[in-house]
């Protein structure tokens, strides 16, 4: 029986380089309901890295899950008691990366290989931790699409007692491509994800892969039991003032607005010396996404950004928007 009390109607994918604190946290200023991810954390990682709490810190980003990347049973059995110490909702673990990195560490999509290893981390990570355990994969390996495959990996998986699966909607090609690529050259299929969820009804299968409008995720979260966007997150975050209001049924928008950009820099000036400034700025630079003749405001931001200028950087923020919204309004 799922422990979990949260809609994943929803889902921000867990994106390397992307899904940081920092952008978790304009995330939430922007969607109170969107279930947020972690960037997927290699559980070597979380258990020794002395610099661990810039990744992994949760500053009141709920709800919100923990990805890992592991297949040590003993470390993710530990992942999850410091997932549950974190505050996160759910620890996720990640049998859908293709890199080659990932690979030689024994975990992601390569795992879809060993389904009864997969089984017994999952059973592990519950047995450790009250904690939400889930999983994120494919629907196969290699260039052809074989439905038994992806049936008989799930029915082993379900059997470990979770009841939350993401499902990437596309194969996983392990060798010949980039990540970047298997991101769009192997196929989509969302037939397999509607079939799968037809033999197992209990379980919820979220849908990700290839969903690059909120229009076309609301008509999937209609089909689905919910859906996860990567990609048009990372390159317009600011879409995210629109969610609740479509898939939660709350009153009104969040535009983009002054008290957003005062609500982020008050996040982030106590945190300026502990991380880099680009780090804690670069969530809000996509606020230029799809603006013509922005290149000027552009260069003078990276150039404050360089002389670590953060009061005139907020100035230079509100002065945008004020921008925009006389062009709005003439």
């Amino acid at each position: 029986m799922s422990k979990d009390k949260y809609s994943r109607k929803f889902c921000v994918a867990p994106m390397m380089g992307y899904t940081t604190p920092h952008a978790r946290k304009l995330y939430r200023i922007l969607s109170q309901k969107t279930f947020l991810f972690t960037e997927m954390i290699a559980a070597s990682t979380m258990l020794h890295s002395k610099t661990k709490d810039l990744i992994i810190e949760n500053d009141l980003q709920n709800p919100i899950a923990l990805q890992v990347g592991g297949s040590d049973i003993d470390d993710l059995a530990l992942c999850s008691k410091i997932a549950k110490s974190y505050n996160y909702d759910e620890i996720n673990l990640n049998v859908g990366c293709p890199s080659k990195a990932v690979q030689k560490g024994s975990f992601g999509a390569c795992l879809m290989q060993d389904k009864k290893l997969v089984r017994a981390c999952l059973e592990t990570m519950q047995n450790a931790s009250d904690i939400e355990v889930t999983m994120k994969c494919r629907i196969g390996l290699g260039n052809d699409l074989n439905y038994d495959y992806f049936s008989t990996f799930i029915d082993e998986i379900v059997q470990s007692g979770i009841n939350i699966i993401y499902v990437h909607a596309r194969n996983a090609i392990l060798n010949g491509i980039s990540p970047k690529g298997n991101r769009s050259i192997p196929r989509l299929n969302y037939e397999f994800v509607k079939k799968i969820k037809k033999e197992h009804p209990h379980v919820q299968f979220i849908l990700n892969g290839g969903i690059d409008s909120l229009d076309k995720a609301y008509a999937l979260s209609k089909e689905h039991d919910g859906v996860m966007l990567g990609r048009l997150i990372q390159n317009n975050p600011f879409c995210l003032g629109k969610v609740d209001k479509l898939f939660f049924s709350f009153k009104g928008e969040k535009n983009l607005n002054k008290k957003i950009i005062l609500d982020y820099f008050n996040y982030i000036k106590p945190k300026i010396g502990n991380d880099s400034i680009f780090r804690l700025l670069s969530p809000l630079l996509q606020i230029f996404f799809g603006i013509p003749d922005s290149k000027k405001l552009k260069t003078e931001i990276h150039q404050q950004i360089k002389d670590q200028e953060i009061d005139n950087l907020e100035s230079l923020f509100l002065q945008f928007i004020n921008l925009q919204k006389k062009s709005i309004l003439s």
